[in-house]
């Protein structure tokens, strides 16, 4: 991610003079019972109380944390998150969570759940009645006319003023995700092995679509890109990783969906 971002820079292909800080949050080990590691916990659906409290500390305990210690361009268009698979999840909550401080999501291979393109509808159903201007109109809740009062000033909190990044690999058409990758026995870390569930990206691509579906429906505008055969590990994330971050820190992408 580092090597990526400082290439990126040298080749003066970022939209910034020098490159982003890269802040990395490693997911939490063990778990909370057999089989329940913390990690599916922390990246979990929009509702479940543990990832509000996980989102909760990246926003406002790690981030005021950076930023008091770093000179850094602060607000929401220099701020972005990224992820894979349920940290993609995790990425794309921050953004929903914390508008004020997060302008930008690159969600790869994510493991979207319904909560989370629930919290995406409802974050558009607002933008909606906020760009109400009928006479007749009459508000459906209170929290909804806050949310309205606020982009009313120019505070806006939806997805429209927002980067997105989607990807996914998986199966497409005759191009197969292989069962065995011999390379994938040359990933460095403690395991020396990192085969990945050569399965799991293409049974995501449904959940995958309805968030795509959502966005679209929202008129939401977001850059999805597909890597036929891609498998569901570290290794095929980097191999392709300067294309979210183009699309949060390059030139203005022209593969914008919407």
């Amino acid at each position: 991610l580092v090597g990526a971002l400082t290439r990126l820079s040298e080749r003066k292909m970022l939209s910034t003079n020098t490159p982003p800080i890269v802040v990395c949050i490693p997911c939490a080990d063990g778990g909370f019972l057999p089989g329940m590691p913390r990690r599916h916990s922390e990246y979990g659906d929009y509702t479940h109380p543990i990832s509000q409290a996980h989102g909760d500390f990246v926003a406002t305990k790690l981030h005021p944390y950076v930023t008091s210690r770093f000179r850094v361009m602060q607000g929401p268009e220099h701020t972005s998150t990224i992820g894979s698979s349920l940290g993609g999840q995790a990425s794309m909550q921050l953004l929903l969570r914390y508008p004020d401080i997060f302008g930008g999501a690159a969600c790869l291979s994510p493991c979207f759940t319904p909560g989370t393109i629930a919290a995406v509808m409802a974050n558009l159903a607002i933008d909606g009645y906020a760009g109400n201007n009928d006479k007749n109109y009459k508000p459906l809740s209170r929290e909804i006319e806050k949310e309205r009062h606020k982009m009313s000033l120019g505070q806006t909190r939806t997805l429209h003023s927002k980067t997105i990044y989607i990807d996914n690999g998986g199966d497409v058409e005759d191009t197969r995700v292989p069962v065995f990758e011999a390379m994938d026995h040359f990933t460095l870390n403690e395991r020396w092995w990192n085969p990945g569930y050569w399965w799991l990206d293409t049974s995501l691509q449904p959940m995958i679509d309805a968030m795509r579906w959502t966005l679209d429906q929202g008129g939401v505008r977001y850059v999805y890109e597909k890597f036929p055969g891609g498998r569901h590990n570290e290794r095929a994330w980097a191999q392709r990783i300067h294309r979210p971050l183009l699309a949060l820190y390059g030139k203005r992408s022209k593969n914008l969906v919407g």
